[in-house]
Formats: structure tokens, sequence, C-alpha cells
């Protein structure tokens, strides 16, 4: 929150009104109506929501105001004014008001809320409720049924990374179909930053071809020689309004393998809703997704009338820059990830989690106009483009109308002031032409307008036949689903104070959203965003200790989350260190792992030796990288390259607050190790997502000669996330050592503005001093759980400073209404700002309750047991990380006798440690004698699956069997669960 000298007492004088907002409102200084009206929609937006605040020590102050409290929302009102008032231009390529105003409805429902679509949406984690991933599954199937693919897979995201994704894919594919082959990355009118940054990440060879087709074709064929398939990525409109010949292509593909990308991110949704009569009389072809492969024969790119690309991004009805689009891509394309417990999920995306909003509202752009409504929307915008087209050329003025957009790109013989052609939202292209696209919100004072700008009074342009602007209330969406949207986030705000399982803030936005919502439906200027991003970052740098003078060798951009933006630290270090050796632990965030994975040059998959340049280090229980196994691994590696003549330099991918544990490697215990063999980090990133949110204050960045004198380790790079401690939209920033100065690496374009917006809004409200001061408190609720569970005699670990607590898995249900997350025997709890201490109280009680029931049923079937066992036995209930007790079990399982013949010890650890229900008898000798495997379900239902006895024992195992499905009877009834036979 912004502090200053004025208290509430000073603004008592002012005015007897209860609430100094509403004192400003009213008194702030002599306005019309009209104009105050519009100030205080900002400040009644924040009044009106208090009742839904999730309060800690920050926004507790909150219901108190301060003047500079007030001062900052003015501040915010008057942005709010100012760009409800301007635009990026009736032609821009980017955005129109009719797109925008689907936003509407997001507001209207309550949102912004936290939320995230981790993982693809079909992957549904029932322990996360907080995502719309149905609307966007069902947002990819339309489109991918519009090119003929109905059971389309892929994802929503931002433009850069879809393509990104679909490239991924295709390199996916191509490691099982032409695994001794190695692909090239070829591109021709698709935009350079998107071919290299792709490179980058996934080490390919890369060619952009330039102008003078044949010439280059021939060329690129000679390169090949009929060894290297190559995955063309093409576009049906860039962003200065060019388009790929597919002709060329097309016979491209009759001399090379080819594998087909088509980035529709500005025009997909207007080339895929043509009629058949209007697409034949453009000249356009019909685009397919269609798998490379079909019954493992290689299919036809182009056959008559026809493109097959193997992956489309799918954008058109596009309300922000970089566009949230959809990748397509035939379901079985590509190579599955790898399954990744903690998310209950593959995390096949490239970024891992993603803002649910943008998603969803491509989803409601579906809904809202169906393929009718867009197809009539851009009729009209089409006829418009023909009449400004035949204007502009009765003044003998150039232009050029492609059939695969609504795109007019104008030729002037003489400059138009560049004021003029950006308040007609123009593009000023590299050869000096304009780019101007006919959306759907262009009035025809707009049309005349911009012709009369260019050419003047040349021409009688009134009596030109104009098409109206489509009105917004002409395609509204249905209210089912707007009631659907407003039921989903009152259940969130109901259910986000329990919520303990992953490292995401609530607060801010039950206070924030309300004001973040009234932005939603405006377009968030990008010259605003530049200039206020740039001087974030540079103050992000300095609170990392970069100076004044080191600021030079440094880069710092936004990003769409801390796994993008660890992406962006590996491949800079490599940038610096291209021939390094990669290391990060094994409690890393699984995303590093993905990483490393997706380069060839990394996996070494085309060098001769065919060996990978990283490692996972060994980390110890609490997720500390192990020195010693780091210099095992690096004296390997090293031998290798002095061996094979080759240089070593090593990259070191550290943690400050792993995924899980929240283990912080000892970076200067690691170094130190290092030395000791001669050896030394030439480049550290350090992943500190969460941490960082809350101080930098634990490491410093420096060039890498740079010796620190307080023992503060010095890093390179560093990662942190928004939407964790802060709980903004999913984004993040990224810093690194970068004396080339060039783009970080990686980066295809800038983040969408309402990402710089969400971050100055919230360090208006958080000063670093405040977000110590909220870490404390989060400190001291991880420190109250601790003890309240261990006094119920729950073995927990954790990390000292950390507000990350581990413990013994739970029964499913208690995991999900509680929205935990597992990983193998263990669940964790975080307390984050939206964790208050009777949250924590009501958490373990319900631990506890479980627990004590369990107990009861047992000690109510305990004498029959003993009775038809023969023996005075205990029942008790299995700790899945008793570490004398557990290995016991396993053995018990292979000597026993058991109601299966089967005895299958891997699904045993996984019941035993999962399941949280598995029970044991024990003789008065502590003789292990039974064991009773038990299947429980989120939905509240239990069974029991496997019994296990003792071979010696003279027991009747179906009496044994009757007696435990008793206690589980009984357990069923006490805590109000489902009993299956």
């Amino acid at each position: 929150m912004v502090t200053d000298t004025s208290t509430e007492t000073d603004l008592k004088v002012m005015s007897p009104c209860p609430n100094p907002l509403s004192r400003r409102v009213v008194h702030r200084r002599k306005h019309n109506a009209k104009q105050q009206d519009r100030a205080s929609v900002i400040v009644q937006a924040f009044l009106r929501g208090r009742e839904q605040w999730i309060e800690e020590p920050v926004i507790t102050q909150w219901a108190h105001p301060t003047s500079g409290m007030v001062s900052v929302l003015e501040e915010v009102s008057t942005l709010y004014n100012e760009w409800r008032a301007c635009s990026p231009g009736p032609f821009s390529c980017f955005s129109d008001p009719l797109w925008l105003h689907t936003c509407t409805w997001l507001r209207e429902a309550g949102l912004p809320w936290h939320n995230n679509n981790l993982n693809l949406p079909d992957e549904i984690d029932p322990s996360w409720p907080f995502h719309f991933k149905e609307f966007e599954r069902q947002a990819v199937l339309w489109k991918g049924a519009r090119v003929g693919e109905p059971a389309a897979a892929g994802y929503v995201c931002d433009w850069a990374e879809a393509n990104q994704y679909a490239i991924r894919a295709l390199q996916q594919e191509l490691r099982r179909q032409r695994p001794s082959r190695q692909p090239l990355l070829v591109g021709a009118r698709i935009e350079s930053s998107v071919l290299e940054s792709a490179a980058q990440l996934f080490g390919l060879d890369m060619i952009q071809l330039g102008d003078g087709w044949d010439y280059c074709t021939s060329s690129l064929t000679d390169l090949i020689r009929g060894q290297r398939p190559v995955i063309f990525a093409a576009t049906l409109a860039n962003q200065q309004g060019e388009t790929d010949d597919f002709a060329a292509i097309k016979r491209l593909s009759e001399k090379v393998d080819l594998f087909l990308h088509v980035d529709g991110s500005r025009n997909f949704d207007y080339v895929t809703t043509l009629s058949e009569y209007s697409r034949e009389r453009l000249g356009l072809p019909r685009l397919l997704l269609r798998h490379p492969y079909v019954d493992n024969a290689r299919s036809s790119t182009f056959e008559t009338g026809t493109i097959s690309a193997a992956t489309v991004v799918a954008g058109g009805m596009n309300w922000v820059f970089p566009p949230q689009v959809a990748v397509l891509k035939p379901p079985v394309l590509g190579t599955p990830s790898s399954k990744v417990e903690y998310v209950r999920g593959n995390d096949g995306t490239l970024a891992g989690s993603r803002d649910a909003l943008g998603p969803l509202l491509v989803s409601l752009q579906e809904l809202r106009f169906g393929i009718s409504g867009v197809r009539d929307v851009y009729a009209r915008c089409s006829k418009n483009r023909d009449t400004l087209f035949e204007m502009l050329r009765s003044c003998n003025v150039a232009c050029e109308r492609p059939s695969a957009s609504l795109d007019l790109i104008i030729y002037l013989d003489k400059e138009l002031p560049a004021a003029l052609w950006r308040k007609w939202g123009c593009i000023r292209r590299k050869d000096g032409s304009l780019l101007l696209t006919l959306q759907p919100s262009v009035s025809a004072s707009d049309i005349l307008g911009v012709a009369k700008s260019i050419c003047g009074n040349r021409a009688n342009l009134l009596d030109a036949p104009l098409h109206e602007t489509t009105k917004p209330d002409g395609y509204p969406l249905d209210s089912g689903t707007i009631e659907e949207l407003t039921r989903r986030v009152a259940s969130w705000r109901g259910s986000a104070r329990r919520s303990g399982g992953y490292p995401l803030s609530h607060a801010l936005y039950s206070a924030l959203g309300p004001v973040i919502g009234h932005f939603l439906p405006l377009s968030l200027p990008a010259d605003w965003a530049k200039q206020h991003g740039d001087r974030i970052l540079q103050d992000r740098m300095i609170s990392f200790g970069v100076s004044e003078a080191e600021q030079g060798s440094f880069s710092a951009t936004f990003t769409t989350g801390s796994t993008m933006g660890n992406r962006v630290g590996l491949h800079n270090a490599l940038a610096n260190h291209p021939n390094a050796f990669v290391y990060y632990s094994s409690s890393s965030h699984y995303s590093i792992k993905k990483s490393v994975r997706d380069s060839d040059i990394l996996t070494g998959r085309w060098h001769p030796s065919k060996r990978s340049r990283f490692a996972e280090i060994h980390a110890d229980e609490l997720g500390r990288m192990s020195s010693e196994a780091l210099i095992r691994q690096a004296l390997v590696h090293r031998e290798w390259c002095d061996s094979n003549g080759e240089s070593y330099s090593i990259i070191l991918l550290a943690n400050l607050g792993t995924t899980f544990v929240g283990g912080c490697d000892d970076i200067g215990s690691l170094r130190k190790a290092l030395r000791r063999v001669e050896l030394d980090t030439a480049y550290i990133h350090v992943d500190g997502a969460l941490d960082f949110g809350f101080s930098p204050c634990s490491v410093r960045l420096g060039v890498p000669s740079f010796q620190s004198e307080d023992d503060i380790p010095v890093v390179q790079g560093v990662t942190l996330s928004h939407h964790k401690a802060w709980g903004i939209m999913v984004s993040g920033e990224v810093i690194c050592y970068n004396p080339k100065q060039g783009q970080l690496s990686t980066m295809a374009s800038p983040v969408e503005p309402r990402i710089v917006f969400e971050t100055w809004l919230a360090q208006k409200f958080y000063t670093p001093a405040e977000l110590k001061r909220l870490n404390a408190y989060c400190q001291a609720n991880a420190n109250l759980l601790r003890r309240l569970l261990e006094e119920k005699g729950i073995i927990v670990r954790y990390n000292e400073g950390s507000i990350i607590t581990v413990f013994e898995r739970l029964p499913p249900w208690i995991v999900e209404e509680f929205h935990l997350a597992p990983e193998g025997q263990w669940v964790h709890y975080i307390t984050m700002p939206h964790i208050s201490p009777e949250a924590v109280v009501r958490f373990v009680d319900a631990v506890a309750t479980w627990d004590e029931q369990f107990k009861t049923a047992l000690t109510h079937v305990t004498p029959e047991m003993s009775s038809v066992m023969g023996r005075s036995v205990e029942l008790q209930r299995l700790r899945c990380h008793d570490p004398v007790l557990f290995p016991r079990n396993v053995e018990f399982v292979k000597s026993s006798t058991g109601s299966e013949n089967g005895r299958d010890t891997d699904a045993f650890d996984i019941q035993c440690r999962r399941g949280a229900l598995a029970f044991a008898a024990f003789s008065e000798e502590d003789v292990l004698t039974a064991l009773f495997l038990v299947d429980a379900a989120a939905s509240k239902t239990v069974k029991l699956d496997k019994v296990y006895v003792e071979q010696t024992a003279d027991s009747d195992i179906r009496a044994v069997t009757l007696i435990a499905q008793k206690g589980l009877a009984r357990y069923a009834e006490l805590a109000g669960l489902t009993l299956l036979c």
C-alpha cells in the first residue's frame, strides 16, 4: 500500500462522512456531476467489494484508508477515464471493440478472481477448481471442427507460445517418424521472432527464406539433399499483412520431405467461416488439419483445393496484442509428456500455468457469435473494404487487398504524418506503405475520414455505399452461460479461503478484483505499458543489487509465468555459454526437466557422441541440492570433455524455494565445493518464483566475476512470479546477465499490457516493507500449523524460513476439500496470504477428526478381530512415512496369504502410501499378523480392497475380512462416507 504522512485522523477534519474514500469522492475538488460520477466508478467499485475481501495484514488496513491510498485510487480513476476515451484506432490489425466487448460479461460475473488453467484443457484436477478448462476445451474442438478435425487437441495461449508449441509438436513427431534425420525449421513470411525463438527453445537449425522464391528453394533443396525433413512454418497473414505463397510451398514439398505448420492468429476465424462460394470466388484453398501420417503412410500436404497442415494456430476475433489463440493439432501428433503427479497431468503445454481469462474469452467469442454470426460480421467488413479500396483507387492511390485477410495495404506517393496514421490505427510497413484492417467496428465516418486523410478532397467520397458498424448488442451472450460464470466465481469466493495446496495467493483479487474488472473491456495503451513496464523492470534490477554501472549488462522482461521465465533464463545462459553443461536438482520445478529435454542440442540428439549436456542432481528430503552429487557429476563431464578435446563450463539452475518442500539450494556451499576440485560456475540462474515475490534479499545479481563481500550469493539470472506471492494474473519476470544487450533468448513478442497494469497496481498497494510483513504473517501461520499438527502426533517436514509444510498424505476427500497437492506419500500445505489462523485451525481439526474417527472405528472391532485371530491384537492405521514399519509391510505381503492370489507389492506401495486408510493387526509381541488395504476416493467412498494374513496364523481369512469390513463400515458411518462392497 502507498504510505505517506497523512492519517485517518487528518482526513476526519475534512468531512463527517464515515469513509475517507467517500469523503474524497465528494470533496476532492469542484467538478461537474458527470466528471465526478466517472471519477467515483473505481472508488465505488473498491468500496462495494468490501464484503468479499480476504483479509491479511495489508488488506486489513484498507478498511481505514489514508489519503495516500485515496490518491492511488484517484490515479487509477484517471487512467480508467483516459483509456475509456482512447483506442488503438478503428483500423487496428490487432483488436476491435466488438471483440473486446465480450470482456464486459467477465466483469459482471465477478472476474477477475484468482485462477489458473494449469496443464492441458482435458486434464482436470478435482483439487483445483479455479479454472475454465471446460470452456477452453470446447473452443479447441469448435475451431478444430472448422478445419476438419472435430477431436483436435491443443490449448489456448498467446500467439508466440502457440506457434512454439506447434513447432515442438512437429519436432516430437519427427523424432518418432524420422529418428535418424535431423529436422530443419524453415519459414518465409512468418515473423522471424517465431522462428528464432523456436530454434532456441528446441535446438533446431533454422532458415528464413527471403524474396526470390525459386532461387531460395533451389538453394534449400541443394542444402538438404533429401536427407533432412523440413518443418515449414507458414502464415496466412503476418503483422505486416504479408501472406505466404502456398503455391510455392507446394512446389517445395514436391522436392523435400515437408511438414507444414500454419499460423492463422490474425485471420483463421475469417478464412474458416467463409461460405464455399466466397472462398472459391477469392481463390482460397480450404484449410484442413491433418496428421502427416495416415495408417503409417505419409499423407499429402497439398491436394486440389486444400492445404493440409499438421498444426494450426487459430485466432481472429482478437481483443488484445499479442492475441490469445488456440493452437490445434491432431490428437495423436507429437509425444505425450511424462506424468507429473503434483499437478495430476502430463504438463504438455509450454508455459504450464496459464491465466484462465484468455481461454475463457476465446470460448465466449465462439459461443456469442457462432459460425453464422462470424460470417455475417466479416461479410460486412469485406464489403466496407471493397468500398474503401474503390475510393482510394478513384483517387489514384495504389492499394492491395489480400484475399486471405481483411487487410488493406496502401502505397503512398508521399509520407503521411505519423500522428495521422496512428490516429486511424494503421501500421507503417517496412517499405513505407500503410497497413490497415477493416474491423467490425469501423464506421462510415471512419472510412470517409481515413480516405480524406489520404486523398484530401480529390474525390466526392460521400456518395460511396457504406455498411454501418456492427453493434455489440446484436450479439448477446446467452443467459445460461452468464449464470454459469457468475455461479462459478461465487463458488470460488467461498472456497478460496481454505485453499492450501498451491503457492498462489487469492487475497489481492478479493479486494482489487472489482477495480481491475473495470479495465477488462478496455484496450490498454501499449505505450503506457512500455513506459511503466520498463520502469518496473529497472526498479526490480536495482532491488536485486544491480548498480547503475552494471545495468547495461543486464536485460529484463515480463513473461507469461515462471515456467517461461525459467526457459528464458536457461537459454539466455546458453547464449552466453553455448557449450556449457546444465545442472539442476531433483527437486527443481518439473518444467525445468521438460525444458532441457525439449532441446535437441542439450539432449545431444545430433551430436556424434549422442551425449546429453545436462544432469539432474540428487536433492535431500528438504529439497536441497547435494554438493557431493554435483561434484561427482561435474567431474565425470569434465573428464569426458578433456578426453574429447572440448571445453567445459557449468550452468547451474538453482532454487530458492522449491515447489513441493520449499527447499533452498546453498549456492555458496555448492560453489565452494566445486572450487575444491578446481571447478566453478560460469552462470547461475535462480528460480525464486514464490520467494522472490516477497523479498529479493536472499541473492544479488552481478556479473560472473563479481565476488560478494557479505556472503549473499551473486547470480546472473532470476525468475519470479506475479501470481504466487502477489496473486495477480498468471505472469512473471525474468532478469538475465546479457552483455550483448540483444533481445532475451526465446522471447518472440511482448506480453499483453494487462500484465504490466496489474503489476503496477499491485506495487502501488504493496510496498517492499509491507511484503516483508505479509511474509512474516504467512510464516507465523506456518508455525501455527506445524505446532498444531505435531500436537496431534503428525510428523511434519519443513525448511526454516519457508511457508510450505509437508506431512503424511491424507484421504482424497480432504485433499480435494482443501485443494491440496500430494506427491508420493506426502502432501503439503502452504500458508499463502489468503490463509488465516482460523483457516489453519479448521484444517488441522479436519485432519484430527478423520484420524480420531478411524481410531474409534478400529477400536470398535478390535475385540472381535482378536477373537477370530485367536490372539490379542491391536488394530492400527498405517502411517505411510514410518521408516521402520513400512519395509516390514512389504516383506509381510510377500510372505503372507492374501485374499487374492497375486501379491503386487508395487500396487501395495501405491495404496498404502497414498490411500491413507490402510491398517494392520499387531500382536502383543508387536508382530504384524494381518494387513488391510483400503481404496478411497474423493467422492467420499471407501472399499476394503486386499487382505493379507500371516501364513502361520490359524485364522479364517474370510472371518478376518468380515471383521475388517465391519470396522470400515463403522468408520464410514462416523465420517459420513459411502462403503462400497
